[in-house]
């Protein structure tokens, strides 16, 4: 074999592979993104060991398995349009709320906790108090809500601060927040 044939070889692919490569590709994307629609949420708003271990080996076999059984160049570069088109073309349709994107959820409203909340995301008090720390917050008094938002953030609203209504839309618990 000479070295152009052995070269392509080993970075290039095949017709078979290449469509395999697209639509592993494709199936594994709907499929990833289904698992962050259902579980999203809760693996991102309780930074721990175990959800940072869940969300690579995830990646991890997702990503191996949209290669096939052999990994080349073109099939990773393949694989990467893939996956950039279908971001482009269903990302949008999510963040503009098309596929029933997740609401952001309030957790606390004047001292008290939303508990089934809490247990639903897989939050304990002990990540609320260090997120609120890390805001910046030295008294609860100064605390009127907090709103875990889809991407696993706690958004801190200040106590004594006139919110607007507009903010909370499509805030899961914003009644109780605006009644208050």
């Amino acid at each position: 074999m000479d070295f152009w044939a052995a070269l392509w070889q080993e970075i290039g692919i095949t017709l078979p592979h290449a469509v395999g490569v697209v639509v592993s590709s494709a199936v594994l994307y709907l499929a990833f993104t289904v698992v962050l629609r259902v579980w999203g949420q809760r693996l991102f708003a309780n930074r721990s060991g175990s959800g940072l271990a869940v969300v690579l080996v995830l990646g991890a076999i997702i990503g191996r398995s949209m290669l096939g059984p052999s990994a080349t160049l073109l099939g990773g570069l393949l694989c990467l349009a893939t996956l950039l088109t279908l971001e482009s073309a269903f990302g949008q349709g999510r963040r503009a709320g098309l596929f029933g994107h997740r609401r952001a959820v309030v957790v606390y409203v004047d001292g008290d906790f939303n508990r089934r909340a809490l247990q639903r995301f897989h939050l304990d008090e002990r990540v609320i108090w260090g997120r609120l720390r890390q805001a910046g917050v030295t008294s609860l008094d100064h605390v009127a809500a907090l709103i875990l938002e889809t991407d696993g953030n706690l958004s801190v609203l200040r106590a004594g601060a006139d919110v607007d209504p507009r903010l909370l839309t499509n805030v899961r618990g914003a009644d109780r927040l605006l009644n208050s």
